[in-house]
């Protein structure tokens, strides 16, 4: 502020703190502008979020896929392709420059797939297990036909989801909830606390099916005509099925079935034999609508 002649303080004019940026985008038409700044912006979600490794298994009859995640989110899904496709969608954050030419001591795995993930040939098949602490959420495109077993190695991991898939399927976690959608099995699935929820597009005759969990809900949805021999056992809750296996009683339209006991039932004449086992949670079989 500076004072004038007659005593009234004067506003002093600064230069202008801000200037035109005179860059050539800011030179382009609106439109163009635009355009340009939405394909820089699509290119940068590009480099963090489409991370992706590829491989293919062995030309070998039984190829089995072991996948040991200890903690985050899994997805794996069926393809008709035969490369093993991995994306990390989120969380993973490379090493710190810092650790060149260092190898962790969290794991005796090592990243080979700049996914924080440790990739290697096992028998024909693959062993892909987690190299970095980080939480990361995977998702796993597989062949569909092939085998797949998957452990979650400690009680950090998150759900895992599998889709799409037509080979054995054999599923190990403590607390996360495990989700198996269009599949066929066999399904060898275990959770201690997590729920277990599998809807069969077609239950396989091959071999036989057994889940269970101790304070998990069990909920399978199969076709109308699966052939099965039923073993179900709860100890402490209820079973519900709209299948027909000779015993009635209702809820909700789901004829109950039992609770606290063994009970065996067969259904469209029987087959391949399919095990339910829950300690302390009810236990829900339906047919496919």
């Amino acid at each position: 502020m500076v004072r004038g002649s007659y005593g009234v303080n004067k506003l002093q004019t600064s230069p202008p703190l801000i200037k035109q940026f005179n860059s050539p985008i800011s030179k382009l038409p609106s439109m163009k502008k635009l355009l340009l700044l939405g394909a820089t912006a699509l290119c940068c979600l590009t480099n963090t979020y489409a991370q992706e490794y590829k491989t293919k298994l062995a030309n070998s009859k039984d190829r089995k896929v072991i996948i040991e995640i200890d903690a985050g989110d899994v997805k794996v899904e069926g393809h008709n392709g035969d490369e093993v496709i991995i994306q990390a969608s989120s969380g993973y954050e490379a090493p710190p420059e810092r650790a060149k030419g260092l190898k962790p001591l969290y794991n005796s795995a090592v990243d080979n797939t700049n996914l924080g993930l440790a990739v290697t040939p096992e028998n024909g098949g693959l062993r892909i297990e987690k190299a970095t602490r980080k939480e990361i959420k995977y998702t796993i495109r597989l062949p569909r036909k092939v085998a797949v077993l998957y452990q979650q190695t400690n009680w950090r991991g998150g759900d895992i989801t599998i889709s799409n898939m037509d080979g054995d399927l054999e599923v190990r976690t403590h607390n996360a909830n495990i989700d198996l959608t269009n599949v066929t099995g066999p399904v060898v699935a275990n959770s201690t606390s997590g729920e277990v929820k599998v809807v069969y597009s077609n239950l396989s005759q091959d071999k036989p099916t057994a889940i269970s969990t101790v304070s998990g809900p069990i909920d399978i949805t199969m076709p109308g005509n699966t052939k099965a021999n039923m073993k179900l056992r709860s100890i402490t809750g209820e079973m519900y099925t709209d299948f027909d296996l000779g015993v009635k009683g209702s809820k909700d339209g789901m004829p109950r079935v039992g609770g606290g006991n063994n009970i065996d039932g067969t259904t469209n004449g029987g087959g391949v034999e399919l095990q339910l086992h829950t300690v302390s949670s009810n236990i829900y079989i339906r047919k496919q609508k």
